[in-house]
């Protein structure tokens, strides 16, 4: 179990940027940021460390500024990674009662079964996350665990999160080229599904991350982060269609897509002749532009939601639906399209990247100190829940 110290220090990796926090602790556990600091280093793809020494020194500077202005020694740090390459897998076990009461012991077993087993299965993966997703008693879900019910059938579905141990290997020796070792690893998947819970009051969603080269779908049920998805196309495939049939240069594609209008009233005018080219005389009408368009963000969204047959169960449901995406521009002119083709969903537009670049550690903080009620790891404050004392020494 971690050990929770007054000051600590936390790191977002990021594609563009590092964010790095020094976060602070009252008596009652709530946490405040007291020193931030954003940088820009080299040697980061998809939220991987591809480049070591390119980053290393600069992640030196940085912590020898922020040590230095909060008068604090580091010796372990707390990461946020928001690497899409990790696996999810939901595993159920279960209990046969006839007519006794559910025990915290048969939790115990359950759950240390199925844990086991997997890291027997899995030995080249590491388990970031372990939620407690669904709880049937005699083929009901009921909300929480229900130790003390009488029942004859008690099922417990789990939902894990692991990333390749040579991944996390590498962010280890990463940090600790910069004499730091690594507290605890958690995934940016997480922490953006906790933004919506905080923000929208809902705990059951699906939120969909469109990137420029790939997508990727998450669903929270009841608060438990227990599905995602990946797919290796993203905005930029909408693009270079435009590029084909239009037979235009891709970065001509991107200034038309960012200084057309794209009104109704202008759907029929061509476009400029200054970004046709020298060999191409054709007159292209927005109109084309569109039409293209529409039939690629049509076969995506079939793809990664209308027809997912992973999100089968949610459909006929009204379910909210948060979608975030990379390219704004690209998303923004395309908007009504997209709006159209998602179905059996209330969908919304995601503007949470708008907000406070330090939220995800905020929460962060949070997490450290108070834990999650559907994550099956221990609480950290010193009067333990009965429910943080099932959970102790899963990942000791």
């Amino acid at each position: 179990m971690i050990k929770l110290k007054k000051n600590n220090l936390f790191l977002e990796i990021n594609d563009e940027n590092l964010f790095v926090v020094v976060g602070e602790y009252d008596d009652e556990l709530n946490f405040k940021i007291i020193e931030k600091e954003i940088f820009s280093p080299s040697g980061f793809k998809n939220g991987k460390i591809v480049n070591l020494d390119s980053s290393v020194e600069n992640l030196k500077k940085i912590l020898s500024k922020i040590e230095d202005r909060s008068h604090l020694f580091f010796s372990d740090i707390n990461v946020i990674i928001n690497q899409t390459d990790f696996d999810c897998l939901n595993v159920s076990g279960f209990k046969k009662l006839n007519g006794n009461q559910i025990l915290s012991d048969d939790i115990s077993y359950i759950l240390n079964n199925i844990k086991s087993k997997i890291e027997e299965t899995e030995k080249n993966k590491k388990i970031i996350h372990l939620f407690n997703t669904k709880y049937l008693l005699d083929n009901k879900t009921v909300k929480n665990l229900p130790i003390g019910l009488h029942g004859d059938f008690y099922s417990h579905q789990l939902t894990f999160f692991m990333i390749n141990n040579n991944d996390l290997k590498n962010i280890e020796s990463f940090f600790n080229r910069c004499n730091l070792s690594v507290n605890k690893v958690i995934l940016k998947s997480f922490t953006d599904g906790i933004k919506i819970i905080n923000k929208e009051k809902k705990d059951t969603f699906v939120k969909i991350n469109l990137g420029k080269n790939e997508t990727q779908v998450l669903f929270f049920y009841e608060s438990a982060f227990c599905f995602s998805q990946r797919f290796n196309f993203g905005s930029d495939i909408i693009l270079k269609d435009i590029s084909k049939v239009c037979s235009l240069e891709i970065q001509n594609v991107h200034k038309i897509i960012s200084e057309s209008s794209f009104e109704i009233s202008d759907q029929n005018m061509y476009i400029n002749k200054k970004y046709l080219g020298e060999k191409n005389f054709r007159k292209i009408s927005l109109k084309n532009i569109i039409e293209i368009s529409s039939a690629r963000i049509e076969e995506i969204v079939n793809i990664i939601f209308n027809k997912n047959k992973n999100l089968k169960s949610l459909k006929n449901k009204e379910i909210p639906l948060y979608f975030d995406f990379i390219d704004k521009n690209v998303v923004h002119k395309f908007k009504n399209i997209f709006e159209k083709q998602f179905v059996d969903c209330q969908l919304n537009f995601d503007k949470s990247k708008d907000e406070d670049p330090f939220a995800s550690l905020r929460i962060y903080g949070d997490l450290l100190s108070k834990g999650w009620a559907k994550e099956a790891i221990p609480f950290i404050n010193k009067k333990k829940s009965w429910i943080s004392r099932i959970f102790s020494g899963f990942f000791e």
